[in-house]
């Protein structure tokens, strides 16, 4: 492994208790928990899009500004300055949706775990005083903020028509680049973490704390007087989709992290008859009532609708039983049973709901539960695979990754999606068909059902890391 950072990484066992009822190896070289909250933040800086990443902070990874064109709002001639924000995952796309739930897991972090954020990733903002976690959020925040319209409503995305070349470098993806239509789920997820940053930031810069703030009353106004407005990619576009079936959960969301930002009983009344009972626990990005279950059971502010807190927290912790029954019951000690695109993100999403869970009545079952499931992604798993990159000889070498394919290793400290029981490109179904799910993954860069990276995994992977690395001090 070479390191692009001036981290100091010894190899060591990652200091989790395993499963005694796993007969496969378990991995004694991994990393420590605290030293791999670096890498897996500093993923985020290595996707940054719009600027030019420098040879001295990026490596191998360094490039000029990408994607500064102006985007053509698609079907119109209005062109919008849109440039800025994370690369999604493998290609270079940036997706309002997806985007949300990656903020609002590393705002979730922060609050619950500051101590485990430091101002030395090695990122441009490093050592002026705030939480490297914070600067790089308010990067993504200043990209989402240029996707609003003037009538609150935000766009859905900004892509090409299509993907580039595997071995295509940021700034060799030329064609147009197209801003695609408003959607509500987009409207709902842009409200929400508004909304949630604004307290954050109040310390930091007053200022822009009200410009969130501002962005997300407009956003929910919006939202209060549009009928859901689902999106589909158009005919000839194939770049990510992110389609939702329902805007609820994110209406939801934002009437909860509204009412937590200002106090105001019109969005708790909003968010009391949103609410959809265990319906509303999930943390994926298509369903986003759990973000707004934890932002109105654990902010900084009471929820003055006693009976509703009293409902959110009674199924949030019916839900985290459901998720240490499947567990115990598990020869794998995880909680999923089938292997979906992404497993390894519903893994983490479940150790998500295990945390805040014991935050709510705290139970050792809970955090071994929650141990267990990390132990999976660190590598105690039938491959052995430790499924983030350059962190251990185990570690994923091929993810399908642009930058990572032209630069000829994969960039540290991604993981990766893992087990696809549905065998969905090429690659899996002619090389894993006849395996059993849970050993249907790839370290191919031809696979992007099992080997993909995207920065709503990580996300979510820095949230696990920084609370166990707390609990587990």
């Amino acid at each position: 492994m070479e390191s692009i950072s001036n981290q100091d990484v010894s190899p060591a066992y990652y200091g989790i208790h395993a499963n005694k009822n796993q007969s496969y190896h378990s991995h004694k070289n991994d990393i420590m928990m605290k030293s791999l909250i670096m890498p897996v933040g500093r993923m985020f800086y290595l996707q940054r899009c719009g600027v030019a990443l420098d040879d001295a902070l990026a490596g191998a990874f360094s490039h000029p500004a990408c994607h500064t064109a102006p985007a053509r709002v698609f079907g119109s001639d209005t062109f919008l300055h849109v440039s800025g924000g994370w690369h999604d995952a493998g290609d270079y796309g940036r997706y309002v949706v997806p985007a949300c739930k990656a903020v609002a897991d590393l705002l979730l972090a922060f609050r619950a775990a500051p101590e485990a954020f430091g101002d030395d990733w090695g990122i441009p903002e490093s050592g002026n005083g705030v939480a490297d976690v914070l600067d790089e959020v308010r990067f993504e925040l200043e990209w989402l903020l240029k996707m609003q319209r003037d009538d609150g409503g935000v766009y859905h995305k900004v892509t090409c028509a299509y993907f580039p070349d595997i071995e295509a470098n940021p700034q060799d993806e030329t064609a147009d680049l197209f801003v695609f239509p408003v959607s509500t789920a987009a409207t709902g997820d842009f409200s929400a973490v508004m909304a949630m940053a604004a307290p954050l930031y109040e310390s930091i810069d007053r200022t822009f704390a009200k410009k969130c703030l501002r962005a997300s009353v407009n956003a929910y106004e919006f939202l209060k007087h549009s009928e859901p407005l689902p999106f589909h990619n158009p005919a000839g576009v194939v770049t990510g989709q992110y389609d939702d079936e329902t805007d609820a959960d994110e209406r939801y969301f934002a009437a909860c992290a509204l009412y937590q930002a200002t106090g105001q009983a019109y969005y708790l009344s909003d968010a009391t008859a949103l609410y959809q009972g265990g319906r509303s626990a999930d943390f994926g990005w298509a369903d986003m009532g759990g973000y707004g279950n934890a932002t109105l059971l654990f902010g900084p502010r009471a929820c003055e609708d006693s009976f509703l807190a009293g409902r959110i927290r009674a199924d949030l912790i019916a839900t985290a039983d459901r998720i240490c029954e499947r567990t115990e019951k598990s020869p794998l000690g995880i909680s999923i049973s089938e292997f979906l695109w992404g497993s390894n993100m519903y893994l983490l999403n479940h150790t998500m709901t295990l945390l805040l869970a014991n935050d709510a009545q705290e139970s050792e079952r809970y955090l071994a539960a929650a141990r267990s499931h990390l132990n999976y992604i660190l590598g105690e798993n039938p491959l052995g695979v430790n499924f983030i990159t350059g962190v251990s000889e185990h570690s994923p070498k091929n993810p399908h990754h642009r930058p990572s394919a032209a630069v000829g290793r994969a960039m540290p400290g991604m993981l990766v999606g893992g087990p696809d029981e549905g065998l969905h490109d090429l690659a899996a179904k002619t090389l894993l068909a006849g395996k059993p799910a849970a050993e249907r993954y790839l370290d191919s860069v031809e696979s992007y059902s099992t080997n993909e990276t995207a920065i709503y995994w990580n996300s979510v992977l820095l949230y696990v890391l920084a609370r166990m690395s707390k609990l587990d001090a």
